[in-house]
């Protein structure tokens, strides 16, 4: 049976948006270590030059990629930074 949203009521279309609002979800597991992700935390940025990734209390010991603490979405944007911060601090090393 397909419905069209145009032939629902107001009241039809609140209770949707009701059930929705107060859906929850409860997961009930995870796949393990096999694919888990990394999300926050490594090397502070602050103790990093920006500008080579050289560390600011170390001189000579660099850090790049996921080691360093910078998060973001999944889908290539980490890989994105390790190439990113690699590039940077080859041109110092």
């Amino acid at each position: 049976m397909n419905i069209s949203l145009q032939d629902l009521s107001d009241r039809q279309i609140q209770l949707i948006a009701d059930h929705l609002h107060h859906w929850t979800v409860k997961p009930d597991g995870t796949e393990g270590y096999r694919t888990a992700e990394v999300t926050v935390g490594g090397v502070d940025c602050a103790a990093l030059s920006s500008k080579t990734m050289e560390s600011k209390q170390v001189p000579g010991l660099y850090f790049i990629g996921e080691v360093v603490d910078v998060t973001g979405w999944l889908g290539g944007y980490n890989f994105q930074w390790a190439w990113s911060s690699g590039w940077c601090a080859g041109q110092y090393v």
